[in-house]
């Protein structure tokens, strides 16, 4: 039966310290999954790793004593072994495991430094190796031997850096060089002091007899974070950059951010893409994971499905033959902008902020007492489909110097496990309230958790209560995202499209704005049929936006759709100018 995700993705997303610090938050990225065995196992920088059945539930796998690390690691399977390494200041070590979850893993060599690594075995059995995270040099290759696990031959440098002809690859906010990194409530940040961006997080896939070179740019810390790739008809190239690129990128929307991944057939034959997600509200490295559809088209380009990439999606477990239409449950946001109640506030963290679709604002209740709740008034009574439940760090930092609230002072089973509890109940009149989920007593740490109704529940008011937090912190959420049909009429279109070219680079596409919609979906591509990339703007005023992730001499058409409650209002597509 298939399932129902948001990204980012559901997982107990594990904290980083050191707990003395004033940033203590959830991070995990830069994830490496693979199916091994007919489990999917997922790596990501986090002290540990996750295994799963299905995509969708995922059980924690606590590495702390391991004898391998996790720093944007990598994991493949080689003659039925399970390769693993991960980046290091020093010279690097490479492990093996027959079984994951026995704990048992053994050093197989230790043949050079490197950072983000990416094992790949070939159909022929030969084995290579890809390496790089630089804003100086390029992604490397070289072919290992099978045995021994080191180099057969002199690395080859395959790719670098092309911010004068990728406009996608320029580091700054939207692209935009004058514009660095911001934190929340930063309208623009200082300028971008070094132009060159990262290269980093090599990926490799064949399909088709061709071989996918997959890399991130600009930097982990930016909304414009994003996957490229090159082709070839060898594992060691020489490659020809993909026109399509970015494949896989979120600048717009709840949560931006979609690089540093990796490429994976399911166990149906389904292709997907996972990868780093961006928060950056405590610290530029606090990050989650998102899963989005993928797949090759009749020409063999690479592509992502992104659009209403943080809306519930079909995870499909059965064989599709389209990712653009058969995981798009249809179920549209009915919570932007709406009215919200709280029992109580923290100063400076306004209830609205769960509604405004950005992760990177939050509410905070003004006490640390259990039972503090939050409403949300969705102004008709409305068919409900799913809830996403985001919860947010507050002032966790400061706690972590009180006696009683630091990790040192749990329990030791409890150190390094949490426990989130919640109640979430619906109304249609804001008196009978019924309940639509109970976690008090789950032992579980889900800060993005979903809530699905299969047949739909009829409900104005959603209401979530919080009883247990991690470290005993303030109840707060960044997103109190309700999902379904307002049973209206879907928006009137966006008129008086225009796209204008400001550079090679960029381009600027303005409309004339439908007031009876939440916002839009501009679409953008190499060809008419070909509108694989995207970018949610949400708000019905707005009317312009200024895209940087353009190839210098390639041409693009764009389409700007609308969305509300009720369905979205395709665009018709004209080119670039």
């Amino acid at each position: 039966m298939d399932r129902i995700i948001c990204n980012p993705v559901n997982l107990p997303y594990r904290f980083r310290g050191p707990f003395s610090s004033t940033a203590v938050c959830r991070s995990m990225a830069d994830p490496s999954l693979i199916l091994f065995k007919g489990r999917y196992y997922l790596f990501p920088s986090t002290k540990g790793f996750y295994v799963s059945d299905n995509l969708a539930d995922w059980e924690f796998v606590d590495g702390r004593d391991l004898p391998i690390e996790f720093g944007a690691p990598d994991i493949r399977e080689v003659d039925g072994w399970l390769y693993q390494c991960a980046s290091g200041t020093g010279v690097g070590t490479i492990w093996r495991t027959r079984d994951p979850m026995s704990g048992e893993w053994e050093k197989v060599s230790s043949p050079f430094a490197f950072w983000d690594p990416d094992f790949f075995e070939d159909d022929d059995g030969r084995v290579y190796f890809y390496w790089g995270c630089s804003n100086t040099s390029p992604i490397w290759g070289v072919e290992m031997d099978k045995d021994t696990m080191t180099p057969r031959g002199e690395p080859v440098a395959l790719l670098e850096g092309r911010q004068d002809i990728h406009g996608w690859e320029r580091p700054g906010t939207d692209n935009d060089n004058r514009r660095g990194f911001t934190f929340p409530g930063e309208t623009s940040g200082p300028p971008v002091q070094d132009p060159r961006p990262w290269i980093e997080g090599a990926w490799m896939t064949k399909h088709d007899g061709k071989y996918y070179l997959q890399y991130a740019g600009p930097g982990t810390e930016y909304n414009v974070y994003a996957d490229g790739y090159y082709v070839s008809d060898h594992p060691l190239g020489p490659f020809v950059y993909g026109a399509d690129s970015p494949f896989s990128a979120k600048p717009g929307g709840f949560i931006t951010g979609a690089g540093h991944g990796s490429t994976l057939q399911d166990r149906y034959g389904n292709w997907w893409h996972i990868s780093s997600m961006v928060v950056a509200v405590h610290e530029s490295f606090e990050r989650r994971v998102g899963l989005f559809p993928t797949g090759f088209d009749r020409d063999g380009v690479l592509y992502s499905n992104m659009n209403y990439a943080d809306y519930p999606m079909i995870l499909p477990q059965r064989k599709i033959d389209d990712p653009w239409t058969e995981c798009f449950p249809g179920w549209m946001l009915l919570s932007y902008g709406k009215p919200v109640t709280a029992s109580s506030t923290f100063t400076g963290y306004p209830p609205e902020n769960v509604t405004d679709e950005s992760i990177r604002t939050r509410w905070a209740a003004g006490t640390r007492e259990p039972g503090e709740h939050i409403s949300v008034d969705l102004g008709d009574v409305v068919d409900v489909r799913a809830v996403q439940l985001n919860f947010a760090e507050h002032n966790l930092g400061p706690l972590q110097t009180l006696p009683g609230y630091r990790e040192q002072d749990l329990p030791a089973e409890r150190r390094g496990r949490h426990r989130l509890t919640w109640l979430l109940e619906g109304s249609e009149d804001g008196t009978r309230w019924l309940v639509l989920a109970d976690r008090r007593g789950t032992d579980t740490d889900l800060s993005h958790d979903l809530v699905c109704f299969e047949e739909g529940r009829r409900l104005r008011y959603v209401r979530v209560t919080g009883f247990e937090m991690p470290f005993q912190g303030s109840f707060s959420m960044s997103g109190l995202r309700v999902f379904g049909h307002a049973g209206k009429a879907a928006p009137a279109p966006a008129t008086e499209v225009a796209a204008t070219r400001l550079d090679g680079m960029t381009m600027r596409v303005s409309w004339t704005p439908a007031q009876d919609c939440d916002g839009y979906n501009v679409r953008w591509g190499t060809a008419p049929d070909k509108l694989y990339h995207s970018w949610q703007v949400v708000g019905k005023e707005s009317n312009t936006i200024t895209i940087g992730q353009l190839n210098d001499g390639i041409d693009c058409y764009v389409a700007v759709d609308t969305f509300n409650g009720s369905g979205i209002t395709t665009g018709e597509t004209t080119q670039a100018r």
